[in-house]
């Protein structure tokens, strides 16, 4: 038997540490509106998406007018902005004109991110899972609702509240769905390379795909951290 395999063995009955959660990130669909045609916000708007790596459609407006002295026509290079995306962007802008006329103006502007999130066909009930058949598409800006749920289609997602029909869903409103539930006794599979072993544990919580979960091992009493795959299935490669 491989020595770390031998190993992991050995730390069935010795306590292991503890090991620390990843996170998780996914991407709503997108419904856009429609772009402006002022051609300096089109572009301004295609660099800031750029420069921000922003998900979604964003819309640029005037929050004071484009300066008189502003030619339609140049090129556009953003020198000063904000080290994020606001409802409200103070822009140093460089326009270029084709006779090589470069002129500096400070731009406000309002900014809309577009994004879909998702609301009820149906009320939720709390403990109820989060099903993609029950949602429908609504728009949102995401510069001024900041905590709209992103749902994937893959997520595991049980309701935390009662939700009502027609609201856009926010992160609070639901939890990741456990895997593994406290006191349950789970499989544990071990594998270095092409060679596994498998016992069972007590969990000593719940945990949700790709958590850590503290488990006892019923025989020795000893406590180890393993990751969580499936349903009531845990593992730890080497």
């Amino acid at each position: 038997m491989p020595f770390r395999l031998g190993f992991f063995l050995f730390l069935i009955a010795v306590a292991c540490p503890r090991a620390l959660p990843a996170d998780a990130a996914s991407t709503a669909f997108q419904l856009p509106p429609s772009a402006s045609e002022d051609s300096w916000l089109v572009t301004l708007s295609a660099l800031l998406t750029q420069r921000y790596n922003a998900k979604g459609t964003l819309i640029l407006n005037w929050n004071r007018p484009r300066p008189e002295s502003a030619p339609a026509d140049a090129d556009l290079e953003i020198i000063d902005a904000p080290t994020e995306l606001a409802p409200q962007l103070l822009l140093g802008v460089s326009a270029t004109t084709a006779e090589g006329i470069r002129t500096r103006f400070t731009l406000v502007l309002r900014a809309e991110l577009w994004r879909d999130g998702a609301a009820l066909r149906i009320p939720a009930a709390a403990g109820t899972p989060l099903r993609s058949e029950d949602l429908e598409p609504r728009r949102y800006d995401a510069l001024r609702e900041r905590d709209v749920l992103v749902f994937d289609e893959g997520s595991e997602l049980d309701f935390a509240r009662a939700v009502p029909v027609g609201r856009l869903l926010v992160s609070r409103d639901v939890l990741r769905r456990p895997l593994v539930r406290r006191g349950q006794s789970i499989d544990v599979v071990a594998s270095d390379g092409s060679l596994t072993v498998s016992l069972r544990a007590i969990a000593l919580h719940d945990a949700a795909r790709g958590d850590p979960v503290r488990v006892r091992n019923p025989d020795s009493k000893r406590e180890f951290t393993a990751n969580v795959t499936g349903l009531s299935v845990a593992a730890i490669r080497f």
